[in-house]
């Protein structure tokens, strides 16, 4: 009973956004980071007097406190542009094993624009204890989709269904440690001004569909305009080109900085928390040595990888049945490798990372193709890269259905062969 009347009570009819008030939280950590600031400024003007420049350091507290300020107060202006968009779930309660939908109101007249909607399970825990806890989200499962948007009355409506499969976690059913939390997010431009909101939605296990209908239309629409993107995508990250010989494919260098970014400046701090460390444990500290060499390999790895994905260019030949593929690391030729390609079949499409930004999960994939490459022992069956860091699954499969139809061009005996399946 106790449980019915809980799940009746995580039911609302209307919810609001998670940015509703969330700018509050930014402001008051910049308030906090402003006021030490207003109470020692004239010691720090007393400190550089005598000559103590190194208390300015001190001024970084302050600055970061006004930036996250200004951020809230940039939070603060985008939320009442577009006013509380209140989110109405259908059903009620969103039905893992069922659908997930619901309407969302915005207080801007419709326009022609893009959004892009997002349904995610989230799973949030803590690892360590004390001043060494940590928060850590994963994204259990992900779907992407677009919403249908129409005009209502002086402003707009965004509409959405979602099918869940049944053998996703809820709140009540997971067992483990941690939480479980289904959040809707949309992305897009509304009126020259970006749009950003996410909601949390309460969901139980069941098989009820939502009352709202989407059209075929727009099903279909949607699907096509995925399809668009994810090549125009594709043509913008990797460099396609027919040839009178086959087809020239270049992963180019320089791709997936944020990625590339990110993972060089990660290692380098753990590499050089890992240095200091060792340095203490030359000085006497005994511990530091189980901890230096922990951080030290850990920041090397990540380190070495960031230069390498920085670096790394992958071409790649595709020249009748044959394929020929060559690395290089800052255009120093590395390795080359060739094998015979005839059938889609040999082509698998990995996902060889992934990252998560604003609760979106990316993932990055990779095109191999299985050949058989001769050597000294004789013939062995490899898988070989033929594609790297693609941003974005969709993309990866526009890449796929490229390869596929360059097949089918280069390769008349094998045309025939599949367009009879």
């Amino acid at each position: 009973m106790g449980r019915k009347m809980d799940k009746k009570n995580k039911a609302k009819q209307t919810i609001y956004s998670n940015e509703k008030s969330g700018h509050w939280i930014l402001m008051a950590v910049g308030f906090f980071f402003c006021l030490p600031f207003i109470f020692l400024a004239s010691t720090i003007f007393q400190e550089v007097s005598v000559g103590e420049y190194g208390i300015l350091f001190t001024l970084l507290f302050p600055l970061v406190g006004s930036a996250l300020i200004f951020s809230s107060w940039k939070m603060r202006k985008s939320f009442l542009y577009f006013g509380p968009t209140p989110l109405t779930p259908s059903p009620l309660m969103g039905q893992v094993g069922g659908q997930i939908g619901g309407r969302i109101a915005i207080n801007k007249p419709w326009q022609e624009r893009n959004l892009d909607i997002t349904l995610s399970c989230l799973h949030t825990y803590s690892t360590g204890s004390g001043d060494n806890s940590r928060s850590h989200t994963d994204i259990v499962w992900q779907a992407h989709d677009k919403p249908l948007d129409r005009a209502n009355s002086s402003g707009s409506v965004l509409e959405f269904v979602f099918d869940v499969p049944a053998n996703k976690p809820t709140e009540d059913t997971h067992n483990g440690r941690g939480s479980i939390t289904w959040q809707v997010t949309v992305k897009g431009i509304i009126a020259d001004q970006e749009f950003n909101r996410s909601w949390k939605i309460p969901t139980q296990v069941g098989s009820e569909h939502s009352s709202i209908i989407i059209p075929n239309t727009h099903k279909e629409a949607a699907h096509s305009a995925k399809l668009k993107q994810a090549e125009s995508s594709i043509e913008q990250q990797i460099h396609t080109q027919e040839t009178a010989l086959g087809l020239d494919i270049v992963s180019d260098q320089g791709r997936n900085k944020s990625m590339s970014i990110m993972m060089t400046l990660f290692g380098a701090v753990f590499t050089a928390v890992g240095c200091f460390l060792f340095f203490q444990a030359v000085q006497g500290e005994a511990m530091l040595w189980l901890m230096a060499p922990i951080f030290f390999a850990v920041g090397a790895l990540i380190l070495c990888y960031g230069i390498f994905l920085l670096g790394r260019k992958l071409e790649c030949k595709i020249i009748d049945d044959q394929v020929h593929t060559r690395r290089s690391f800052f255009g120093k030729v590395i390795y080359t490798r060739q094998g015979k390609l005839t059938s889609p079949d040999q082509l698998i499409l990995k996902s060889t990372m992934t990252s998560t930004h604003n609760g979106i999960k990316t993932e990055y994939m990779g095109v191999y193709a299985k050949i058989n490459i001769n050597g000294q022992n004789g013939s062995l069956k490899k898988e070989i890269k033929l594609v790297e860091g693609i941003e974005g699954r969709p993309a990866g499969e526009a890449m796929m259905r490229k390869l596929t139809d360059a097949l089918i061009v280069n390769n008349n005996n094998l045309k025939g062969e599949l367009e009879a399946l």
